[in-house]
């Protein structure tokens, strides 16, 4: 009994000698309950013992209101009344709000205001959240873009940076959409992570609550290469520096050309196949290979022998660039190849490998399906779509089901970093000596990302993500890293692609079986460039964008894949402030339906199949068929998993390395150091 007096703010007395009766008085107290209580007490005779008012106020650690009505604590929260009128504790705001993280992100601009609590009209200005009160911690305002015009970098997305802060280490800190805040208290104001690579947060200019003036001052920076503008055409090199007849005799890294009459550059030239109608005159930059990345010449001693030149290219449409036959849209018949043509080798058996024309690379039979009716391809689709997990609910973000061991893409590569142990990136497997992936997984500082040959391993042939499958998958050290010269990791990721050579040759079986790497013809016959065609892709990647402390709930226990349709050119341009370079393209699900690559799908591969007569279109609930362009039946590695503004958001797209552009590069770092 005396400790529920006590906590009423009431004192007893003293107890008389002799006696052991005691009487309370209480004031200011109209609940029922208290007045049953009063009642009994007074009718036990002792000494009055009484609190004054002030002091009894203080006991009970709030600020007295003025009452509106009877019964006033047993009517709903209102939070206006509770925290503007008056002063309020976290357990009244919650009262009011009944939501823990409502109540989280409403303590948190509070708290940021006590210094303005009044006038009433100044503290509802704060809370509101428009301008920055102190060090602007109450802000909630939508400015995403930094003092120098910089985009902010999406608070859950971890490109092109790594936050260190996010919703989950800061709940109540208001992190939505790229919007500035101040999460840590920062003495220069509301900030953000950037989308430039080189710049990992800065300060934005946000008006102070009250005083007609910024946080900072705007410093806007010459926009450069952040925004999508082709040369003028009378400035720029047209077709890629094929018919280029200038005088450039220094390489983009600042090499001296070799003559190309040197006896160096002769033997170097042994076995390439140049066109004869393109002069090599002295050592000035030449593409007498027809490379997709430019003119090019031999260097003295560089790393490969060979180095690009710095020239400003037209921006041409890809289609205008890789074949005839593509203005006539996807559902026109395409003519090509028949499937009992013999397959073209590209690359040199002797620096490649075994895995392109001797093996059928990518063939039907690595999907588990037999091609025995000339519809190996369709049902290979159909099989998966239906039986192996492509409708499995999987939250947005992630791939679209699961595949099935035995029957999954055998040329993908798990790329493992030794210490700590942990999967880093996907990859693909082109040949028995030669595995292709993202050059960001290798090489990419703004993540401390740095890796040579010594502190990772290719893991061959896996279904699970991280149980070791024995007998099943084959484990590879590296030989050599070799990452395209002109990768571009500070403006956008362009030649996002890079080689790694094999320690050993790996040995083909059910499980591990190489893919295609796309010629010219396949490049145009597949229709890569027809807004509607789908890819595939795959990986071990997070399931959903999102930050968690349980890693089992956003990563997958097995290789996940889904199918993508390709988005137009200009589409893809449109939904993104990063320079889009034709050594780019981009697809996304859809309307209405999700589906993504995510975190650790990047460097994986996006496969196109040219099927016999027609490809299914998984988007819609039932199987439709579209036109699709047929000639040998293979799967062709048209891109490379690179870069996406977060994963599977609407009005963005995921960005993969165009493998068909490169492919020149690829050939002759292998022609180089295969032997």
């Amino acid at each position: 009994m005396q400790h529920l007096i006590m906590a009423l703010g009431i004192r007893t007395s003293p107890q008389s000698a002799g006696s052991r009766h005691t009487m309370a008085h209480v004031r200011g107290l109209w609940l029922p309950g208290c007045l049953a209580l009063a009642a009994l007490l007074s009718l036990v005779h002792s000494q009055h013992v009484f609190l004054a008012p002030q002091q009894a106020l203080s006991l009970l650690q709030r600020v007295r209101r003025a009452n509106r009505g009877f019964l006033e604590e047993l009517r709903a929260g209102n939070l206006e009344r509770e925290c503007v009128e008056e002063q309020c504790s976290r357990e009244e705001a919650f009262e009011a709000l009944e939501s823990p993280s409502a109540t989280d992100l409403f303590w948190a601009k509070y708290t940021a205001c006590e210094s303005v609590r009044n006038p009433r009209e100044k503290l509802i200005e704060c809370l509101e959240g428009n301008c920055a009160e102190g060090v602007g911690m109450n802000y909630r305002g939508n400015v995403s873009f930094t003092r120098s015009g910089i985009e902010c970098q999406l608070w859950r997305s971890r490109y092109p940076h790594k936050p260190e802060i996010n919703s989950t280490t800061h709940p109540g800190a208001d992190l939505q959409e790229n919007f500035c805040r101040n999460p840590d208290g920062s003495i220069t104001g509301p900030w953000c992570y950037t989308t430039a690579p080189t710049v990992r947060r800065e300060e934005c200019s946000i008006p102070v609550c009250g005083q007609g003036r910024v946080t900072v001052e705007l410093t806007p920076r010459s926009r450069g290469s952040t925004v999508n503008l082709s040369p003028p055409s009378e400035m720029c090199v047209a077709d890629r520096g094929r018919q280029y007849q200038g005088r450039l005799a220094v390489t983009a890294q600042g090499s001296p050309c070799l003559a190309w009459a040197s006896s160096q550059a002769k033997a170097l030239s042994k076995d390439q196949h140049f066109k004869p109608e393109v002069p090599l005159v002295e050592n000035f930059c030449r593409n007498p290979d027809g490379d997709e990345e430019g003119a090019w010449c031999y260097v003295a001693g560089g790393p490969g022998d060979f180095e690009y030149c710095d020239l400003d290219y037209c921006e041409e449409p890809v289609e205008e660039e890789v074949g005839e036959g593509l203005d006539e849209g996807p559902d026109a018949a395409i003519e090509g190849r028949t499937t009992a043509e013999e397959f073209q080798a590209f690359f040199n058996e002797k620096t490649f490998g075994a895995g392109e024309a001797d093996v059928d690379c990518g063939s039907v039979r690595e999907e588990g399906v037999q091609d025995q009716n000339g519809n190996g391809a369709l049902e290979s689709y159909i099989e998966e779509a239906h039986r192996e997990g492509w409708d499995a609910e999987i939250g947005p973000g992630a791939l679209g089901g699961q595949v099935k061991l035995g029957s999954g893409p055998s040329r993908q590569v798990m790329i493992f970093r030794k210490s700590p142990q942990e999967l880093l990136c996907g990859a693909s497997l082109i040949s028995d000596r030669w595995v292709l992936t993202a050059a960001h997984c290798l090489l990419y500082p703004p993540w401390d990302k740095n890796f040579t040959e010594n502190d990772l391993l290719v893991r061959i042939g896996k279904h699970s993500r991280t149980r070791y499958e024995r007998n099943i998958e084959k484990i590879s050290m590296l030989e050599k890293i070799y990452i395209h010269p002109r990768y571009n990791w500070r403006d956008n990721l362009d030649r996002d692609i890079a080689l790694l050579k094999l320690r050993k040759p790996i040995t083909f079986n059910d499980y591990i079986h190489p893919v295609c790497l796309p010629d010219k013809e396949t490049a145009n016959q597949v229709g890569l460039l027809h807004a509607g065609y789908k890819g595939r892709v795959t990986g071990w990647g997070n399931l959903r964008e999102m930050w968690t402390t349980s890693i089992g709930e956003v990563q997958p226990g097995v290789l996940q894949v889904v199918n993508l349709p390709i988005v137009e050119r200009p589409v893809c341009k449109a939904s993104t402030r990063i320079r889009i370079t034709d050594n780019m393209f981009c697809y996304k699900p859809d309307e209405g339906k999700r589906g993504d690559a995510c975190e650790g799908d990047s460097g994986g591969p996006f496969v196109m199949k040219d099927n016999t007569d027609t490809t299914l279109d998984l988007t819609v609930g039932n199987p439709m068929f579209l036109p699709q362009s047929p000639f040998n039946n293979r799967w062709y590695q048209m891109g490379i998993v690179s870069w996406g503004e977060g994963c599977d958001r609407d009005g963005k797209y995921g960005f993969y390395t165009h493998v068909f552009r490169l492919k020149k590069w690829i050939q002759k770092v292998i022609d180089r150091f295969g032997s």
